[in-house]
């Protein structure tokens, strides 16, 4: 689906509007993903940068500790390290985003489902995830906080699942560890009372394994609607996430496993 025909901003567009406010610095130099990455950005948080001077960061040239090189780019920074850069993201005045979320969360409006879009683009399953660089090991997570993080993290990942009783779908923002190339561990932070927690236990008993979708590079509006607690029996993709942006109706694609 063309990004244009969108009433909303995929991530791309989001850092194309950080960058024209001055708000994104792009390091093109090498950076160690493992050892430099998270800290250049947590200065700004640290060293008496004032709140609205903040920046959001886009690393083109990404490698590691063991000298590789990745093809994609990451960003750090880029959906709430200011109060300006979240309101961008939210695409409305300051003073609005409350009001936008009572009113998104109060008059839901269902998504079209559709059968073709950007993620499905490119296809990895089966045998071929165990080739090197094809599974999770070909994405260039981040250690966030090198000298405790024991591993790389996704850190702004979308987990949906489904409740096997009731069909609603729930999503949620959890950090991933990178354990192997085809398996990520993930702490659903009981205290915090998650869905994905409340499915897990259900399949569980039905001897069932807990089919679920992790999402990175969502568009704001997912990244920022996953992170709202609402209750357990709507789906927040077929619920704020429309209207944040319109009252009227329209598309978003299926988010694929």
């Amino acid at each position: 689906m063309a990004a244009h025909l969108l009433p909303y901003a995929d991530l791309h567009e989001h850092l194309k509007k950080l960058e024209a406010a001055g708000l994104l610095i792009r390091v093109d130099r090498a950076i160690n993903k493992d050892t430099e990455m998270h800290p250049l950005v947590r200065w700004q948080f640290r060293g008496g940068i004032a709140e609205k001077d903040r920046k959001a960061f886009l690393f083109t040239n990404v490698t590691d500790s063991k000298g590789r090189k990745y093809d994609i780019p990451v960003v750090v920074g880029a959906l709430a390290a200011s109060r300006e850069i979240y309101r961008i993201g939210m695409n409305c005045p300051l003073e609005k985003i409350n009001e936008v979320w009572m009113r998104a969360i109060a008059q839901p409006i269902a998504p079209k489902i559709v059968d073709q879009a950007p993620c499905h683009d490119i296809v990895i399953q089966g045998a071929e995830l165990d080739r090197a660089g094809r599974a999770l090991d070909a994405i260039p997570l981040p250690i966030s906080t090198p000298g405790w993080d024991i591993a790389p993290y996704t850190t702004l990942s979308q987990y949906i699942t489904r409740d096997p009783e009731t069909g609603v779908q729930n999503m949620g923002i959890y950090r991933g560890q990178l354990k192997a190339p085809r398996r990520l561990g993930m702490n659903p932070s009981l205290e915090l009372r998650p869905g994905i927690y409340t499915h897990w236990q259900k399949v569980k008993k039905k001897g069932q394994k807990l089919a679920a979708a992790v999402v990175l590079g969502a568009p704001p509006c997912v990244a920022f609607t996953s992170a709202q607690k609402v209750p357990e029996t709507i789906d927040e993709r077929a619920g704020s996430i429309p209207n944040i942006w319109s009252r009227k109706r329209h598309s978003v694609s299926r988010m694929g496993t």
